[in-house]
């Protein structure tokens, strides 16, 4: 009895200094280009078992360009695609959804806005669009880096939760998908469609991809494993004629060959790269 007594007691201590699971997973998603502005979808993944009751918050995001001062912020009220259910929704006591410029211009803001500090809304396990992020493009295409912004706060987190203990009690994890987006190289017109090697090649961890747009079209790069599984999108938007380069970045990835893939609407090829860590 004794024996039992004390091995309940140790369960009970590291129940409670365990970290306990996420209940939702913030990511960003399908970036993309048109009329001039730059986007990308705000994700979240409400984890299995898990249920997210969606208070008053403000989830922020960090953006460096290069070269700098490629993109300013586009502040949206409503905000583009506001998830219907956290957004001018009366059931909760949800105000529109807004977007932002946060610190100065160095950072986005999408702000969930309700005075309610309970009858939230339910948010039951599976993967949701909050809301599109946008931004002005201020000339050529830019490589965009976007980090989920972790405050120097009392309590530093993604997620900024003004009324109800939301962020402090739920459990948040963030993917940030580092950098994913093209830069122009040449505004010289090519005069075909053209997708070259990766360099270097073996790579570890990060390797460029130059691609020639002979014409304005929309234009996808994906990367496949060795099974034929999309891995990463690195291109996703509308280009003008030019040439161009993107940078894939293979630190969360084994050892292998990889594919990646340039499609148009006119043209599509497919190389091979090798990783080696």
């Amino acid at each position: 009895m004794k024996k039992l007594f004390i091995t309940l007691l140790l369960t009970l201590m590291l129940t409670q200094f365990l970290p306990a699971q996420n209940k939702i997973i913030f990511s960003l998603t399908n970036p993309r280009d048109s009329v001039g502005k730059f986007m990308v979808d705000l994700m979240v993944t409400v984890q299995a078992g898990q249920v997210w009751n969606v208070g008053a918050a403000n989830v922020r995001v960090n953006f460096v360009t290069s070269p700098v001062n490629m993109l300013t912020v586009q502040a949206d009220n409503p905000a583009v695609n506001a998830n219907p259910n956290i957004s001018n929704n009366p059931n909760g006591g949800y105000y529109p959804m807004t977007t932002n410029s946060v610190g100065g211009g160095v950072a986005i803001g999408c702000n969930i806005l309700t005075l309610n500090s309970s009858g939230f809304y339910h948010m039951q396990p599976g993967t949701y669009r909050i809301c599109t992020l946008r931004w002005t493009r201020n000339g050529g295409t830019a490589n965009t880096t976007l980090t989920f912004r972790v405050p120097p706060e009392q309590f530093p987190t993604v997620v900024n939760d003004s009324l109800v203990g939301l962020t402090y009690n739920n459990g948040f994890g963030v993917l940030n998908p580092g950098v994913v987006f093209n830069s122009i190289v040449s505004t010289e017109i090519p005069s075909t469609y053209a997708l070259y090697q990766n360099y270097p090649n073996p790579f570890n961890p990060t390797t460029t991809i130059k691609y020639d747009i002979p014409e304005a079209t929309y234009v996808t790069i994906k990367v496949y494993d060795i099974t034929g599984k999309l891995i990463e999108t690195l291109v996703n938007m509308d280009l003008t004629a030019g040439r161009y380069e993107v940078t894939w970045n293979a630190g969360n990835y084994a050892s292998g060959v990889y594919f990646y893939r340039l499609e148009t609407s006119k043209f599509t090829e497919v190389k091979r790269m090798l990783l080696i860590k």
